[in-house]
């Protein structure tokens, strides 16, 4: 399989960044066609920044709960809604002035509403994720502590949890799958180790899913002119 051209990439992270440090590592090696442009983080504090920073990619941060969308402690959820709508749209126009080929979200903790999705794909720029459950399975947060229990209870299904990387669509964990790996559970093993062991296969997948992504970015693209 050829390189695709150079491909510019926004990465979307809310912690530790391992799975960026994965990319930034690869955009050197394996993947020299990727061009990380932007990493854009919800937390102020997230490691990640300190990674790009090292690596002299531009950051931005951009949080929610700064009193500009709506004040923390804030019950009524209209009032949530209208917060979240509008930090959204911010976040699409700052992803969109560095005109990326590509959105990665790469641990971001944070879900995404139409007023995100929608400018992105009128200027057909793909958003994937990581997700730590197969696909239809865990939906949300705490994916791997859910499957961890059900496993323990016998409601696991062949005791089988896994790891996807998929297309962002509005419905949380719902969007396509670009490239799926299943994971057994094991006994004995705790909720950590269990998690240490899909943490550290979340770094081949994520280069595998955004390779396959950006390589589909441009057969898509060649169609189209």
């Amino acid at each position: 399989m050829h390189d695709p051209p150079p491909t510019k990439a926004t990465v979307l992270i809310s912690g530790e960044g391992s799975n960026l440090q994965a990319l930034i590592d690869a955009s050197t090696t394996a993947m020299p066609y990727l061009n990380i442009i932007r990493v854009i983080s919800n937390k102020a504090k997230a490691n990640g920044l300190n990674r790009a920073k090292a690596a002299d990619i531009p950051t931005t941060y951009h949080n929610l709960i700064s009193g500009k969308y709506y004040a923390s402690g804030e019950q009524d959820e209209e009032v949530k809604k209208a917060g979240r709508e509008k930090y959204d749209a911010r976040l699409a126009e700052i992803v969109l002035e560095d005109q990326p080929d590509i959105v990665v979200c790469a641990g971001w903790m944070h879900i995404l509403t139409p007023q995100f999705l929608d400018p992105l794909e009128e200027k057909k720029i793909p958003i994937i994720n990581l997700h730590p459950a197969l696909p239809g399975k865990y939906d949300g947060k705490d994916a791997i502590k859910r499957a961890y229990d059900d496993y323990h209870k016998g409601k696991l299904e062949h005791d089988t949890t896994g790891i996807m990387i998929h297309y962002v669509v509005s419905e949380v964990d719902r969007g396509r799958p670009i490239v799926v790996r299943q994971i057994k559970c094991q006994t004995p093993e705790t909720l950590e180790e269990l998690s240490n062991r899909i943490h550290g296969q979340e770094h081949e997948l994520i280069l595998e899913g955004t390779a396959m992504a950006i390589h589909e970015l441009w057969k898509e693209r060649s169609k189209q002119s």
